[in-house]
C-alpha cells in the first residue's frame, strides 16, 4: 500500500458496502493508549482512493465490510486490532482532508511520519478553537466531555443532553452557551454553517477597520463568544476597533488578551474559570490583582490546595471586607450583591458600576440611611431621571404644584 505522506503511519482502510451494493471508503484508526478509554476506534471518510495514493503504487482496502440491517460483517481482508463490532461503533470525525490540515500544522517529517495518536491530539486542539467544551476536564483532570461522547459512540449512538450535563463545562456555563453543545450535536451541518457566517462577518469588519493580518486566535475567540451570545455586535466592534487602534480607551477582556498573548485555549479557559470564581467571591475586577495562570496551574497540580486553601481564603477575605457578614453563611460577593443592586437601582434608577469606589462604599455600609445618602449623592452627580423626579417631588411637597401660590392654594400664601 502506497499512501500519501500526510496520513498517519497506522492508517487502515475499510471498504464499506451497503445492502444496495454502494461502496464507501474510510480511513480507520484504533488507539492502544487512548485519552479516555481502552480500544477507542475512529474513522475519516475518503471519497476516492486515488486521492490518497502516492506515485509509487495503488491503494487497496485492507478489509471489506458488508453492512445490512445494521449488521457489520467482514467479508475479506483483515484489520489490525479492530473487530467488526469496533468498526460498527467507531467514532466518525469527518473527511480525510482534516488529516492533511493537521499534518501541515504539526510540521511532521515526511520520512518518519507520525502515529494517529499525535494527529488526534492536534485535531482535538483545532476543534476546540470553536468548540471549547471539547477539552472540558473534571476535578481529577480527566477529559469528561470526550468521555461521554466517546462512550456514546462505542454504544452506537450520539451523546444526549443528559450525558453533557455530567461535564464540568456544562456545569460552569450558562444556558445560551450550553445550547451550542446541543446544536452542534444534533445538527452539525447547520452549526458549522452558522460558525462560518460569523467568521466571515468578523473578518469583513477587520478589513473595514484596516487590520491587514488576521490574529487567528482572536478570531476564533470572537467567533466562540459571539456564537454563544456572550458578545453582542457592539462588543465585537469594540474589540476590532481596539485591535486597529490600541490607544482607544477600551479594555480587552482576559480571554482576548490571552489569545493575543499566544496562550493555548486550555490555558485561556482555565484562567477564565479562576477569574470568574474570584470575581464571584470578591466582586468584579478583583481578579485583576491575582496571577490567574499560576493559580490555574497550581489547581491542576494540587486540587486539594485549591478547594481547601484558596477557596476558603477567598471566603475569609470577603467576610473581612464586608464585616456585616462576619460569622454568617454568606461567604461570597455574588450571594450578597443582589439585594444591594435592587436597593441601588431603586434609589438611582440605574445599574451600579460595581467596580467603582462609590459602589464599594455603598455595599460596605451597614446603615440603611447612610447607603441611601451615598446612592442619592451619586444619582445627583450623574443627573439620573430618578434623581430629577425625586427632587421635583420634594419641591412639590414643599412648595405645592406650579401655580398654587398665585391662586392661594399653596403652602406659602
Amino acid at each position: 500500500m502506497a499512501l500519501v505522506n500526510y496520513l498517519p503511519k497506522d492508517t487502515q482502510i475499510v471498504q464499506e458496502i451497503d445492502a444496495s451494493g454502494k461502496s464507501s471508503y474510510y480511513l480507520v484508526y484504533s488507539l492502544s493508549r487512548d485519552l479516555v478509554s481502552e480500544g477507542f476506534t475512529y474513522r475519516y471518510k475518503v471519497d476516492d482512493l486515488k486521492s490518497i495514493s502516492d506515485t509509487t503504487g495503488v491503494v487497496k482496502p485492507d478489509a471489506v465490510i458488508n453492512v445490512a440491517d445494521n449488521q457489520y460483517t467482514l467479508s475479506s481482508g483483515s484489520l489490525n486490532g479492530i473487530s467488526e463490532t469496533d468498526y460498527a461503533n467507531s467514532f466518525y470525525f469527518g473527511t480525510y482532508g482534516q488529516l492533511r490540515t493537521v499534518y501541515e500544522q504539526l510540521g511532521i517529517d515526511a520520512e518518519t511520519g507520525a502515529e494517529s495518536y499525535e494527529y488526534l491530539i492536534e485535531a482535538l486542539n483545532e476543534e476546540a478553537k470553536t468548540k471549547k467544551w471539547i477539552l472540558s476536564k473534571d476535578a481529577k483532570g480527566r477529559y469528561d466531555y470526550l468521555a461521554v461522547v466517546l462512550e456514546a459512540a462505542l454504544e452506537g449512538r450520539t451523546a444526549r443532553e443528559s450525558d453533557f450535563q455530567k461535564t464540568t463545562w456544562w456545569k460552569t456555563h450558562n444556558e445560551t452557551e450550553r445550547q451550542q453543545i446541543k446544536d452542534q450535536a444534533t445538527d452539525p451541518k447547520t452549526w458549522e454553517k452558522n460558525q462560518r457566517t460569523i467568521r466571515d462577518s468578523i473578518m469583513t469588519q477587520m478589513i473595514a477597520a484596516g487590520i491587514q493580518s488576521y490574529p487567528t486566535a482572536v478570531i476564533d475567540m470572537l467567533v466562540q463568544k459571539y456564537g454563544t451570545g456572550e458578545y453582542t455586535d457592539a462588543d465585537v466592534s469594540n474589540v476590532i476597533l481596539k485591535l486597529a487602534n490600541p490607544r482607544l480607551r477600551y479594555e480587552l477582556d482576559t480571554e482576548i488578551q490571552g489569545a493575543l498573548a499566544g496562550q493555548t485555549l486550555s490555558v485561556i479557559e482555565s484562567t477564565k474559570q479562576i477569574k470568574d470564581t474570584i470575581d464571584a467571591a470578591m466582586g468584579p475586577g478583583a481578579s485583576n490583582y491575582y496571577n490567574l495562570e499560576d493559580i490555574a496551574n497550581e489547581r491542576q497540580a494540587n486540587p486539594q490546595w485549591y478547594n481547601e486553601v484558596f477557596l476558603t481564603g477567598l471566603a475569609e477575605q470577603f467576610q473581612s471586607k464586608y464585616t456585616q457578614y462576619a460569622g454568617t453563611n454568606v461567604k461570597r460577593y455574588e450571594d450578597a450583591a443582589p439585594e444591594y443592586r435592587y436597593e441601588w437601582e431603586a434609589i438611582t434608577g440605574q445599574k451600579a458600576n460595581e467596580t467603582s469606589a462609590v459602589w464599594k462604599k455603598f455595599m460596605a455600609t451597614n446603615d440603611v440611611k447612610e447607603r441611601e445618602d451615598i446612592a442619592f449623592e451619586e444619582a445627583a452627580r450623574l443627573g439620573t431621571q430618578t434623581y430629577r423626579d425625586r427632587v421635583k417631588a420634594d419641591l412639590t411637597k414643599a412648595f405645592g404644584q406650579a401655580g398654587q401660590r398665585a391662586t392661594g392654594g399653596g403652602r406659602y400664601q
